[in-house]
């Protein structure tokens, strides 16, 4: 397998992302290969013994930084690092494209190499989300702001597809997110979303959800536009990453809730890795011609890696071809 990583995308780049590439390399034995300037990324991997690992360096004399505008800067910047990779994937040098960096910029990018697939409005950034019953796809999580409701209605449609190959779910429940259980709650937004998954996927559309039904599992997929799903996603990490925090906190301000801390060290760290989300590696832009995965921009090592694994697992599962046919065969234009 062959991945592309966007070596100067993120807020620790190329520091943390070629650390992750040389940790994945020899890990998986797959090839990675980076995308950026090429001085700088010779002189990071000097820092590691990397003879007889499968890295290449493919030299991107550009970059999209994370504060700038991304539909201007991918335009603008024909040569950046995230448009150079996607090429590769293209042309089939590479089997699909990782990137750390701007999520806008990937979108743009990738609307403007791959195209999307035909009869697709616009692509939708999704992740598999933790819940009580285990996992759901969430999206849109970042890469659309400013939605039309005909478009969250055919996200619905794709990412019960996508549900169907990444979770295996044969019939997936979907549901569109909003502030009250009841018809007719939320934004225009929602309140005209509704009937068009209604009419689009029938019985298989459930509804609306609040998140504490989202939280439960009653859903396999959730809709929503990129402004709420990054807010949301966002508020979990950080309430997830809180919550550990003060249960150490007052565990280590009284001697005897250390011992039993030690007795519950088993349940502390399973619970840990319930909450933590590093394993979800990236974000699927669903919609394209082309396997494009967003990760987290504060990414380190260890996030890169989960990255470019969860994008193999993509591969692997040959998601790309199977929503291409679903999508061609179901998705109303």
């Amino acid at each position: 397998m062959k991945l592309v990583l966007d070596a100067m995308g993120g807020d620790h780049a190329p520091v943390e992302t070629v650390a992750g590439a040389v940790d994945y390399a020899r890990t998986t034995g797959h090839t990675v290969i980076l995308t950026g300037q090429e001085d700088v990324l010779q002189a990071e991997l000097a820092k590691y013994d990397t003879s007889g690992l499968p890295l290449k360096i493919v030299h991107a004399s550009q970059s999209i930084a994370m504060d700038e505008k991304p539909a201007m800067a991918a335009r603008r910047k024909r040569d950046n690092s995230m448009a150079v990779g996607m090429r590769l994937v293209k042309a089939g040098e590479a089997d699909a494209f990782c990137t750390v960096g701007h999520t806008g910029g990937a979108l743009t990018a990738g609307h403007m190499v791959f195209r999307r697939i035909p009869g697709v409005h616009r692509a939708v950034l999704t992740t598999p989300f933790p819940s009580a019953k285990g996992l759901f796809i969430l999206g849109d999580i970042g890469a659309n702001p400013d939605c039309k409701p005909e478009w969250l209605a055919q996200w619905g449609q794709m990412m019960a597809i996508y549900a169907q190959a990444r979770l295996g779910k044969t019939q997936p429940r979907v549901a569109l997110l909003s502030n009250g259980e009841e018809e007719g709650k939320g934004k225009n937004l929602t309140r005209a979303t509704e009937p068009l998954l209604a009419e689009l996927l029938g019985d298989a559309y459930i509804g609306v959800v609040e998140p504490k039904e989202m939280i439960a599992g009653e859903a396999d997929v959730v809709v929503t536009d990129g402004f709420t799903g990054n807010i949301l996603i966002k508020s979990a990490e950080a309430i997830a990453s809180y919550l550990m925090q003060v249960i150490k906190d007052e565990i280590m301000a009284r001697p005897v809730a250390k011992l039993g801390a030690m007795l519950a060290r088993p349940a502390f760290k399973a619970a840990g890795a319930r909450l933590d989300d590093r394993e979800y590696g990236a974000g699927l832009l669903l919609g394209l011609n082309g396997i494009v995965t967003v990760g987290h921009g504060r990414s380190k090592r260890d996030r890169v890696f989960f990255a470019l694994r969860s994008t193999a697992q993509l591969v692997e599962a040959n998601v790309l071809e199977r929503v291409r046919a679903e999508v061609a065969a179901n998705v109303r234009r």
